[in-house]
């Protein structure tokens, strides 16, 4: 079941996660939307996987995520010094979507919508999922996508919650980075992680956290950290962009390792642009992504991932296994069920 459905993703002016500007999808853009990219890269593959339009709103509603960076001096004169083409949602004429998802609960007039489209799906994504206040707002969507997994994975209903990882597009990836496969990527949750035994896997003093990974034993050379990653939230305050060098780094990487309680969407960016992820047990997410040989498990150390990659390289049939396994299970639930559900929901919502 191939996606068809006509959509557009929708995010607030002071969002720093995703393009700075509205603009209609078209072929060929892929490269230039990876550089919009400017942090966190998460919703990269879902605007390519339903070829999205991108409508960016003046910002009303302000999760306690963002409200803590549009705490931070400067943020706001930041974002929107860089951020363009802004339209108020309530404005435009949303009948040639069939879809219609916005990044947080964002749409105070949603019901309005809703009767004024009565064949549009509107669902929502929370860009944190600690930000369970969120929920209040979002009660008369006709979708909550759950990336926890913890909702159902039919949709039945309308309005419903529903088991959503986000869309993924690796055979696009392939077309777009065709690299060797040569080195260890291990991202810097895992760095911190091992620095401190444990005790921190996110603030990061970027020169010794490359020191430290300069004197590790991998078989295989170690993909440098990147500053603009260590940075809170990923506010790129470097003047750097990162978006198309990340996925450079994981399209030539053999591995990917990320081991820190904290279990964010990098895994199946990996898993998407073909690196092998090294998990950890403590992860459902990465008890269903990885083969049980790419898992560790219980309490390990950097030395025990050096060896459970070793002895990947050491038996190529091991290694293409919990590849083959990784890749079915992003073409289940990554690419399958997010065309399924989509379809289900517009057959209720147009019935």
């Amino acid at each position: 079941m191939e996606n068809n459905l006509r959509t557009l993703f929708v995010k607030q002016h002071l969002d720093l996660l995703g393009p700075r500007t509205s603009f209609k999808f078209e072929n060929g853009i892929e490269f230039k939307l990876l550089k919009s990219f400017q942090g966190k890269v998460s919703l990269y593959e879902l605007l390519l996987f339903f070829k999205a339009d991108v409508l960016v709103t003046p910002t009303r509603i302000a999760a306690p995520w963002l409200k803590t960076l549009m705490d931070k001096p400067g943020y706001v004169q930041e974002m929107e010094s860089t951020t363009t083409n802004v339209v108020d949602i309530t404005q435009v004429d949303l009948s040639e979507y069939d879809l219609v998802i916005t990044h947080d609960p964002i749409i105070p007039e949603i019901e309005k919508l809703k009767e004024r489209f009565p064949s549009t799906v509107f669902a929502y994504i929370l860009a944190e999922h600690s930000s369970w206040q969120m929920h209040e707002l979002g009660i008369n969507y006709d979708l909550f996508l759950d990336h926890t997994l913890n909702s159902v994975q039919d949709v039945v209903r309308l309005p419903q919650s529903i088991n959503f990882l986000f869309p993924r597009v690796p055979n696009k990836l392939k077309e777009m980075f065709s690299l060797k496969r040569e080195t260890i990527f291990i991202d810097y949750r895992s760095v911190g992680h091992f620095m401190s035994g444990g005790n921190n896997n996110v603030a990061l003093d970027y020169d010794k956290a490359q020191d430290y990974l300069n004197k590790l034993n991998f078989p295989l050379p170690l993909e440098p950290l990147s500053k603009t990653s260590l940075q809170p939230y990923m506010f790129n305050t470097l003047k750097e962009n990162d978006s198309i060098q990340y996925y450079s780094k994981l399209s030539r990487s053999k591995y990917f390792v990320t081991i820190a309680n904290r279990v964010g969407q990098a895994a199946f960016d990996a898993a998407s642009a073909g690196a092998l992820v090294i998990g950890t047990d403590k992860s459902n997410l990465h008890s269903r992504l990885c083969h049980d040989v790419a898992l560790m498990n219980g309490e390990f150390s950097v030395e025990d991932v050096v060896e459970k990659i070793k002895h990947l390289e050491s038996d190529s049939v091991i290694y293409q296994k919990a590849l083959k396994h990784q890749e079915d299970f992003i073409s289940l639930h990554c690419i399958d069920h997010p065309n399924k559900i989509f379809n289900q929901a517009w057959k209720i919502k147009t019935s």
